[in-house]
């Protein structure tokens, strides 16, 4: 008797144990548990015997973060939110006011890092050795001497009457103060470094095969199906050192951010200098270099490494920052002051931080500017590392595509620090990862405008995801796409990293299909997006979203937000197709949602998505024809045919999740606009996808899905999802 009451006992403290558990557990513990999974069946780990899976050994040009991400899903947001740490440390008004290396913090820890390993963010290792009494000419003498160039002309001999190299340059700088000297050398030893390791990494490129890749500006456009092969450019890609190009860039950032402080600190200390005259414009064996005063100047060149203007309202036309042509793989712009034009009408320019085979920079301290170009532009890079950085000001960027912050088997970033600004593209951009590339869109403060055109009546982009092709792909807002050559040729390149962070602010996102944090063919595309009251509205396949093993991600961590996709043929606001793994996660906030076809946690051919809103009265929309909510395609290659094989060894998983709140949920048709309250979902609400019953009779029952609306939780935030870093800087200043 007295064993029957120990057990009894013990088996009532574990089952009170187990309950306890389970009500501490967070919320995404208590999905998992009433799913009955754990954090093995989260992600996917392709096996070579997974017949037809294109496997991801086998596909080249993969970002170094896929797999592992793509195996945890549940470290996605972890991985996203430290680059937004990054962001909110190195561009925070302290750290740039003590220190001389916050641009390139940021470019190395939301562009380099996630495309190598074999840097860390130490510094660019500066080092520059001048002159004290002629810093400048002597820096223009290390030019000569480091590229076999004649400093001084002899003849049987003797010194030569001419050309007289030195007394030129001597004559050209003389009116430049010597305090501005000693800055502008210190970038010019700088440069030469960044030439030097350009020049290195092209030493095994073919330039013919260079040549023939120069001209390529409608990349994007052709890669998503395999419908262009470009054989010189995959040649280029497998032959050029990169890491030196890379290291090009990283010196490139660190040097602009010293060459334009310290002038900002030269001009408000020393009032005698004759700021306007300071005007210098020579010629060296490795480009142009200019210093332009502080009047209203139109600056136009072909072959400048180095141009610094210090002031004025200026216009800068065709290559500004840019990569002109293979012997001009460096270039640094610098301008301090000034509302400023930039403003290249050639499409086969690359302009404003864009770079091909080579590094480019364009640092634009203050002022509201102006930016237009066409292609490869405003941080956009092939095969090279682009960068365009603009501190402060309200700035309107414009383009076509390649650009605002976009790559192709490299690094392009574009930055902007401070500021309400408007950027408009037609696709391909504001946080683009192009085959083999990596393309981020910073912008830390400011309520913003991100812009994409979806319309084909005014830029015929279409894509056949949209009811009579109505509306353009536009591969934005944090997109990482790749080139599916399965369907074609067999040269299946895979997705680059595309990311868009936007800190604070109340913000607008406008875009068409395949945007704001979407993946496809092992691409991987985040927008991240932190305090504030914003919007988003999009057409199809967008909001944490992809197709053929990709990763998207969307994730608000503040705010009232709007999130609309109610167009025809709309899906999207987590949803995955085919092997994707799509995280929707808004934190906080009385949010509106409004969808009008598949999405809210809605996942097919064996994708898994999790949408989670944490808390906040929300209200969601959606159409009478959706699935939504948790829904699951569990019918469908079931039992799988001989070309889904791998569909036997994979587990399907979609979550719909609102933690807390009085929320609403409505279904609404699209043609009468009849609204009424949903029949699928409500407040205080779960159901499971397949449910029991349909479970029993599936022979393939690795499927799991849930739409729950918590009717008491008190629990912390899930564990997967809170941010675990320390920051430097615990304001943020408005």
């Amino acid at each position: 008797m007295r064993i029957k009451i120990i057990l009894c006992l013990f088996f009532f403290s574990f089952i009170l144990n187990n309950n306890i558990n389970a009500q501490s557990d967070d919320a995404f513990q208590q999905i998992m548990n009433k799913l009955g999974i754990n954090e093995s069946n989260l992600g996917f780990k392709p096996k070579g015997y997974w017949t037809r899976y294109p496997v991801s050994t086998d596909i080249p040009y993969k970002n170094i973060a896929f797999d592992d991400l793509f195996a945890e899903p549940h470290r996605i947001y972890d991985f996203v939110r430290n680059m937004a740490l990054s962001v909110e440390d190195f561009l925070h008004p302290e750290y740039m006011k003590n220190t001389k290396d916050g641009i390139m913090k940021v470019g190395y820890y939301c562009g380099v890092n996630n495309i190598t390993s074999q840097f860390r963010a130490y510094n660019a290792s500066l080092w520059a050795d001048i002159d004290s009494v002629e810093p400048l000419l002597n820096a223009i003498k290390e030019i000569y001497l480091s590229t076999n160039s004649i400093w001084k002309y002899h003849r049987i001999g003797e010194a030569a009457d001419f050309p007289l190299v030195e007394k030129d340059y001597r004559e050209a700088i003389k009116n430049i103060h010597p305090e501005v000297q000693k800055i502008v050398a210190k970038t010019v030893i700088h440069l030469i470094s960044a030439y030097r390791f350009r020049q290195i990494g092209m030493r095994n490129v073919d330039w013919k095969k260079a040549a023939s890749c120069w001209r390529i500006r409608h990349l994007g456009e052709t890669q998503f199906d395999g419908m262009g092969y470009y054989p010189d450019l995959e040649d280029c890609a497998k032959n050029i050192d990169i890491n030196s190009i890379y290291y090009s860039g990283l010196i490139l950032m660190e040097s602009a951010q010293k060459l334009a402080d310290s002038l900002i600190n030269l001009k408000k200390t020393n009032k005698k200098i004759d700021w306007k005259n300071q005007n210098l414009n020579i010629n060296t064996p490795i480009g142009r270099i200019i210093i332009s005063g502080t009047s209203d100047d139109t600056h136009q060149y072909t072959d400048a490494i180095l141009v610094v203007d210090l002031g004025g309202n200026d216009t800068y036309k065709g290559c500004a920052g840019g990569t002109y042509s293979l012997d001009m793989g460096i270039s640094l712009y610098v301008d301090l002051e000034g509302n400023d034009s930039y403003i290249n009408e050639d499409e086969y320019t690359v302009s404003q931080g864009g770079a091909i085979f080579g590094a480019a920079m364009l640092l634009d301290m203050s002022g509201n500017d102006r930016y237009f170009s066409k292609r490869l532009s405003q941080g956009g890079a092939m095969l090279g590392f682009g960068i365009l950085a603009d501190m402060d000001g309200d700035d309107n960027y414009d383009m076509w595509t390649d650009g605002q912050g976009a790559a192709y088997f490299g690094v392009g970033l574009a930055i902007d620090n401070k500021g309400n600004d408007k950027y408009r593209l037609w696709g391909d951009g504001q946080g683009y990862g192009g085959v083999g590339g990596v393309g981020v869109l910073v912008n830390r403060t400011g309520n913003d405008y991100y812009w994409a055109e979806k319309d084909v009546n005014k830029v015929f982009r279409p894509d056949l995801h949209s009811k009579d092709k109505e509306h353009n792909y536009t591969y934005c807002q944090g997109s990482g796409v790749g080139r599916r050559g399965d369907v074609t040729d067999g040269h299946s390149w895979a997705g680059g990293m595309g990311v868009l962070i936007d800190i604070a602010g109340d913000d607008l996102y406008e875009s068409g299909n395949w945007s704001q944090g979407c993946g496809y063919w092992y691409g991987m595309g985040f927008l991240y997006d932190g305090n504030g009251n914003d919007k988003y509205i999009s057409t199809t396949w967008s909001q944490a979203c992809g197709a053929h093993f990709c990763i998207g991600g969307l994730f608000d961590d503040g705010g009232d937000d709007e999130f609309q996709i109610w167009e025809n043929w709309a899906s999207g606001m987590g949803f995955g197709h085919d092997y994707t793994v799509s995280i929707f996660y808004n934190k906080g906030g009385n949010d509106k949602y409004k969808l009008k076809d598949d999405g809210l946690g809605f996942a097919i051919n064996k994708s898994q998505v999790f949408f989670i809103d944490t808390d906040g009265n929300d209200t969601y929309t959606r159409g009478t024809k959706g699935r939504n909510y948790g829904w699951n395609n569990f019918t469908q290659n079931n039992p799988p045919g001989v070309e889904f094989l791998y569909h036997l060894y994979s587990d399907q998983v979609c979550v719909f999740a609102d933690l807390k709140g009085d929320d609403k949920y409505f279904q609404e048709d699209f043609e009468t606009k009849k609204r009424t309250d949903d029949s699928l979902m409500k407040n205080n609400f779960e159901w499971f996808s397949p449910n029991v019953e349909e479970l029993k009779n599936l022979q393939q029952k690795k499927y799991y899905g849930i739409g729950i609306d918590f009717s008491n939780y008190d629990g912390n935030e899930p564990e997967y999802f809170r941010f675990k870093m320390k920051k430097r800087y615990e304001f943020l200043e408005k």
